[in-house]
């Protein structure tokens, strides 16, 4: 988090595991690598009036609102080596790219409000499987009994 409120996230994950068998004398190679940005902003004291249902009186509600947006992309692979022979297949994997935006709200010390909207896409390295994507949206309404 920066003075002028700004968020700013750069993250890097590895991922390498070796399993040896000597059932089939194959070695089976998984890795991952995955690169994540993210920014965000804080908006303070933003005023929110809500206005009664049936007519009644209109509140006002002050708090902060953030706004966040992370970028990712994942590679996923996974490789049979045979020992006997000089023969390397990839058996798994995939690139997974996804956005995923959130903007939160805190009515009261209790109460949270969070739209979001999350997208995945899967793009697999095997030609057997097909590339897909998932998306989702929506709304949390959190309420929470500690204080």
């Amino acid at each position: 988090t920066l003075q002028n409120s700004m968020l700013a996230k750069l993250e890097m994950k590895r991922s390498r595991t070796l399993t040896m068998s000597f059932a089939n004398n194959q070695l089976t190679e998984v890795t991952s690598n995955e690169f994540i940005v993210g920014l965000g902003y804080r908006f303070k004291d933003v005023a929110l009036t809500l206005s009664g249902m049936g007519g009644g009186g209109a509140r006002t509600f002050r708090s902060d609102l953030n706004i966040k947006a992370d970028f990712s992309v994942r590679n996923n692979k996974t490789v049979l080596r045979s020992i006997d022979t000089d023969l390397n297949q990839v058996s798994a994997g995939q690139r997974v790219v996804s956005i995923n935006t959130s903007v939160d709200y805190m009515f009261s010390q209790t109460v949270t409000v969070r739209l979001f909207f999350d997208k995945i896409i899967n793009n697999p390295y095997l030609p057997s499987q097909f590339r897909n994507s998932t998306t989702k949206g929506g709304f949390n309404l959190r309420f929470s009994l500690a204080q």
